[in-house]
Protein backbone atom coordinates (compact mmCIF):
# COMPACT_ATOMS: atom_id res chain seq x y z
CA UNK A 1 0.00 0.00 0.00
CA UNK A 2 2.78 2.41 0.93
CA UNK A 3 4.49 1.27 -2.33
CA UNK A 4 1.03 2.58 -4.29
CA UNK A 5 0.79 5.42 -2.16
CA UNK A 6 4.69 6.54 -3.50
CA UNK A 7 3.86 5.56 -7.01
CA UNK A 8 0.85 7.52 -7.35
CA UNK A 9 2.66 10.53 -5.30
CA UNK A 10 5.61 10.14 -7.96
CA UNK A 11 3.44 9.72 -10.49
CA UNK A 12 1.48 13.02 -8.92
CA UNK A 13 4.89 15.34 -8.35
CA UNK A 14 5.86 14.27 -11.66
CA UNK A 15 2.45 15.21 -13.15
CA UNK A 16 2.52 18.91 -11.59
CA UNK A 17 6.55 19.50 -12.37
CA UNK A 18 4.96 18.77 -15.96
CA UNK A 19 2.14 21.55 -15.54
CA UNK A 20 4.02 24.10 -14.31
CA UNK A 21 7.18 24.01 -17.11
CA UNK A 22 4.03 23.72 -19.32
CA UNK A 23 2.22 26.62 -17.88
CA UNK A 24 5.74 28.57 -17.74
CA UNK A 25 6.18 27.86 -21.41
CA UNK A 26 3.02 29.27 -22.55
CA UNK A 27 3.43 32.27 -20.04
CA UNK A 28 6.42 32.95 -22.06
CA UNK A 29 5.24 32.35 -25.27
CA UNK A 30 2.23 34.50 -24.54
CA UNK A 31 4.92 37.12 -23.93
CA UNK A 32 7.04 36.46 -26.78
CA UNK A 33 3.66 37.02 -28.82
CA UNK A 34 2.88 39.98 -26.99
CA UNK A 35 5.99 41.84 -27.63
CA UNK A 36 6.07 40.89 -31.28
CA UNK A 37 2.45 42.24 -31.91
CA UNK A 38 3.56 45.30 -29.93
CA UNK A 39 6.39 45.80 -32.20
CA UNK A 40 3.82 45.09 -35.22
CA UNK A 41 1.93 48.04 -33.87
CA UNK A 42 4.53 50.26 -33.58
CA UNK A 43 6.23 49.76 -37.08
CA UNK A 44 2.26 50.07 -38.18
CA UNK A 45 2.19 54.04 -36.20
CA UNK A 46 5.57 54.59 -37.48
CA UNK A 47 4.79 53.87 -41.13
CA UNK A 48 1.69 55.85 -40.83
CA UNK A 49 3.51 58.59 -39.28
CA UNK A 50 6.26 58.75 -42.10
CA UNK A 51 3.19 58.89 -44.89
CA UNK A 52 1.24 62.02 -42.89
CA UNK A 53 4.46 63.82 -42.86
CA UNK A 54 5.40 62.87 -46.31
CA UNK A 55 2.03 63.81 -47.65
CA UNK A 56 1.98 67.13 -45.59
CA UNK A 57 5.75 68.07 -47.27
CA UNK A 58 4.11 67.26 -50.62
CA UNK A 59 1.11 69.24 -50.25
CA UNK A 60 2.51 72.02 -49.10
CA UNK A 61 5.43 71.84 -51.95
CA UNK A 62 2.25 71.66 -54.35
CA UNK A 63 0.88 74.88 -52.36
CA UNK A 64 3.84 76.92 -53.16
CA UNK A 65 4.38 75.79 -56.45
CA UNK A 66 0.61 76.84 -57.15
CA UNK A 67 1.84 80.12 -55.61
CA UNK A 68 4.60 80.74 -57.70
CA UNK A 69 2.80 79.53 -60.82
CA UNK A 70 0.17 82.31 -60.34
CA UNK A 71 2.53 84.90 -59.37
CA UNK A 72 4.12 84.14 -62.76
CA UNK A 73 1.18 84.03 -64.74
CA UNK A 74 -0.30 87.75 -62.87
CA UNK A 75 3.03 89.12 -63.98
CA UNK A 76 3.19 87.83 -67.23
CA UNK A 77 -0.70 88.85 -67.92
CA UNK A 78 0.37 92.52 -66.04
CA UNK A 79 3.08 92.59 -68.76
CA UNK A 80 1.51 91.80 -71.33
CA UNK A 81 -1.32 94.31 -70.96
CA UNK A 82 1.28 96.91 -70.52
CA UNK A 83 1.70 98.80 -74.03
CA UNK A 84 4.00 101.88 -72.39
CA UNK A 85 5.44 101.54 -68.77
CA UNK A 86 6.81 104.63 -66.86
CA UNK A 87 8.94 104.92 -64.10
CA UNK A 88 8.53 108.47 -61.86
CA UNK A 89 11.33 110.02 -60.02
CA UNK A 90 9.58 108.68 -57.11
CA UNK A 91 10.06 105.32 -58.18
CA UNK A 92 6.19 104.57 -58.91
CA UNK A 93 5.17 102.22 -62.06
CA UNK A 94 2.70 103.99 -64.16
CA UNK A 95 1.25 101.30 -67.15
CA UNK A 96 -0.66 103.01 -69.92
CA UNK A 97 -2.70 100.78 -72.45
CA UNK A 98 -4.08 102.49 -75.57
CA UNK A 99 -7.90 102.65 -75.69
CA UNK A 100 -10.17 104.02 -78.66
CA UNK A 101 -9.90 107.50 -78.80
CA UNK A 102 -6.77 107.61 -76.01
CA UNK A 103 -5.05 106.02 -73.49
CA UNK A 104 -5.77 104.01 -70.29
CA UNK A 105 -3.66 104.87 -67.02
CA UNK A 106 -3.95 102.00 -64.92
CA UNK A 107 -2.75 103.55 -61.79
CA UNK A 108 -5.28 106.22 -62.42
CA UNK A 109 -8.54 104.96 -62.78
CA UNK A 110 -11.32 107.36 -62.75
CA UNK A 111 -9.09 110.36 -62.92
CA UNK A 112 -8.42 113.28 -65.42
CA UNK A 113 -4.63 113.44 -66.82
CA UNK A 114 -2.49 116.07 -67.88
CA UNK A 115 -0.02 114.63 -70.09
CA UNK A 116 2.78 117.35 -70.56
CA UNK A 117 5.61 117.70 -72.50
CA UNK A 118 8.16 120.29 -71.40
CA UNK A 119 11.62 121.40 -71.18
CA UNK A 120 14.10 122.56 -68.67
CA UNK A 121 15.77 125.30 -70.92
CA UNK A 122 12.09 126.23 -72.26
CA UNK A 123 10.72 129.64 -71.23
CA UNK A 124 6.76 128.79 -71.36
CA UNK A 125 7.44 125.43 -69.76
CA UNK A 126 9.02 127.36 -66.98
CA UNK A 127 6.12 129.61 -66.86
CA UNK A 128 3.50 126.69 -66.54
CA UNK A 129 5.45 124.88 -63.76
CA UNK A 130 4.05 127.58 -60.91
CA UNK A 131 0.28 126.95 -62.46
CA UNK A 132 0.53 123.33 -62.55
CA UNK A 133 2.01 123.05 -58.93
CA UNK A 134 -0.97 125.49 -57.48
CA UNK A 135 -3.37 123.46 -59.28
CA UNK A 136 -2.14 120.18 -57.53
CA UNK A 137 -2.49 122.27 -54.50
CA UNK A 138 -5.28 122.78 -54.43
CA UNK A 139 -6.90 119.44 -53.88
CA UNK A 140 -8.21 117.90 -57.14
CA UNK A 141 -7.96 114.35 -56.27
CA UNK A 142 -9.35 113.21 -59.53
CA UNK A 143 -6.97 115.02 -61.16
CA UNK A 144 -3.12 113.46 -62.44
CA UNK A 145 -0.56 115.48 -63.84
CA UNK A 146 2.39 113.27 -65.69
CA UNK A 147 5.29 115.40 -67.09
CA UNK A 148 7.87 113.92 -69.49
CA UNK A 149 11.00 116.54 -69.57
CA UNK A 150 12.23 115.92 -73.43
CA UNK A 151 15.32 117.93 -73.18
CA UNK A 152 17.97 115.27 -72.11
CA UNK A 153 18.05 116.10 -68.31
CA UNK A 154 19.20 112.74 -66.69
CA UNK A 155 17.25 111.35 -63.73
CA UNK A 156 19.83 112.52 -60.84
CA UNK A 157 19.45 116.28 -63.17
CA UNK A 158 15.68 116.30 -63.27
CA UNK A 159 15.45 115.03 -59.19
CA UNK A 160 17.58 118.35 -58.64
CA UNK A 161 15.37 120.72 -61.21
CA UNK A 162 12.47 119.37 -59.50
CA UNK A 163 13.62 120.35 -55.92
CA UNK A 164 14.69 123.64 -57.15
CA UNK A 165 11.35 124.26 -58.59
CA UNK A 166 9.38 122.68 -55.95
CA UNK A 167 7.43 120.46 -58.30
CA UNK A 168 4.53 118.32 -56.42
CA UNK A 169 3.20 116.68 -59.76
CA UNK A 170 4.71 113.20 -61.39
CA UNK A 171 8.13 113.77 -62.97
CA UNK A 172 9.78 111.45 -65.58
CA UNK A 173 12.98 111.29 -68.12
CA UNK A 174 12.64 111.45 -71.76
CA UNK A 175 14.96 108.08 -71.64
CA UNK A 176 12.51 106.47 -69.69
CA UNK A 177 9.28 107.46 -71.38
CA UNK A 178 10.72 107.52 -75.59
CA UNK A 179 8.64 105.11 -76.65
CA UNK A 180 5.85 106.66 -75.69
CA UNK A 181 6.57 110.35 -76.32
CA UNK A 182 7.36 108.71 -80.06
CA UNK A 183 3.54 107.15 -80.45
CA UNK A 184 2.24 110.29 -79.04
CA UNK A 185 4.50 112.05 -82.10
CA UNK A 186 2.66 110.27 -84.27
CA UNK A 187 -0.42 109.51 -83.27
CA UNK A 188 -0.55 113.22 -82.40
CA UNK A 189 1.34 114.49 -85.40
CA UNK A 190 3.09 116.46 -82.55
CA UNK A 191 5.95 118.74 -83.96
CA UNK A 192 8.18 118.93 -81.13
CA UNK A 193 7.15 122.11 -79.94
CA UNK A 194 6.56 122.77 -76.15
CA UNK A 195 4.89 122.47 -74.09
CA UNK A 196 2.55 120.22 -75.55
CA UNK A 197 -0.40 118.95 -73.78
CA UNK A 198 -2.63 116.25 -73.94
CA UNK A 199 -5.88 116.12 -71.83
CA UNK A 200 -7.11 113.28 -71.10
CA UNK A 201 -11.37 113.05 -69.31
CA UNK A 202 -11.58 109.84 -66.42
CA UNK A 203 -12.36 107.35 -69.19
CA UNK A 204 -8.65 108.15 -71.01
CA UNK A 205 -10.30 109.95 -74.04
CA UNK A 206 -8.52 112.21 -75.54
CA UNK A 207 -10.74 115.65 -75.29
CA UNK A 208 -7.47 118.03 -75.23
CA UNK A 209 -4.37 118.36 -77.26
CA UNK A 210 -2.16 122.26 -77.45
CA UNK A 211 1.15 122.86 -78.22
CA UNK A 212 2.00 126.11 -76.94
CA UNK A 213 2.16 128.42 -72.79
CA UNK A 214 -1.32 128.23 -71.43
CA UNK A 215 -2.17 130.50 -68.18
CA UNK A 216 -3.70 129.37 -65.48
CA UNK A 217 -7.45 129.83 -66.24
CA UNK A 218 -6.48 127.97 -69.32
CA UNK A 219 -5.53 125.14 -67.27
CA UNK A 220 -8.61 125.33 -64.90
CA UNK A 221 -10.56 125.27 -68.26
CA UNK A 222 -8.86 122.14 -69.52
CA UNK A 223 -9.41 120.36 -65.96
CA UNK A 224 -13.15 121.33 -65.57
CA UNK A 225 -13.73 119.94 -69.57
CA UNK A 226 -11.69 116.47 -68.32
CA UNK A 227 -13.52 116.24 -65.40
CA UNK A 228 -16.97 116.14 -66.69
CA UNK A 229 -16.21 114.60 -68.96
CA UNK A 230 -17.52 117.16 -71.94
Amino acid sequence: MFKVINTLLLITLLTACSAEDSKKSNEANSTKVKETEAKVEAKKVETKNVEIKKDVAQKSVAKQEQKQEKKQENNSNKEKASLFTLTTLEGKTIHIDEIEGGLSFKEYKDKAVFLLFFGHRCPPCLGEIPVLTALTKEGHKDLEIVAIEVQGLSKDQLKVFKKRKDINYNLVTYDNAANLVNYIAKQAQWSGAIPFLIGLDKKGVVKVVHAGGLRAQDFNNVYNTLAKGE
